[in-house]
């Protein structure tokens, strides 16, 4: 299983690098693209529709980065922390729904419980 935990853990980093990568997208992309409408409601919708899309995706990407890293180190908190992460990416098909089902599969197995509980 501790391959498993290790598996996640480095994907678990690229997946939130790569969030945090469309987080920027979804930021600038939104933000300029409504800007460019020349349209006052277009403008302020699509900004702040572009803001909190930016802010929820990169909060979640940042909470999955070091979460991952801590995962590497077997932090008790940081399996909690991937499980919630993942529950979030069970919404992004069809990637995130195949990472996040095993990583709540490999997260509540109970060889993964015990080992965790062994490591306080």
């Amino acid at each position: 299983m501790r391959t498993h935990i290790k598996v996640v853990a480095l994907v678990n980093l690229l997946y939130s690098a790569l969030g945090i990568l469309a987080a920027l997208g979804a930021l600038f992309g939104t933000v300029f693209g409504s800007l460019a409408t020349l349209n006052p409601v277009a403008m302020v919708i699509g900004s702040v529709v572009g803001v909190v899309m930016g802010i929820v995706i990169g909060a979640i990407s940042i909470f999955g980065l070091i979460a991952g890293l801590a995962l590497l180190n077997h932090q008790n908190w940081a399996r909690y922390v991937v499980l919630v992460v993942s529950a979030f990416r069970l919404f992004n098909w069809p990637w995130g729904t195949l990472f996040g089902g095993y990583s709540i599969w490999v997260l509540t197995h109970r060889e993964t419980t015990e080992l965790f509980a062994g490591a306080k």
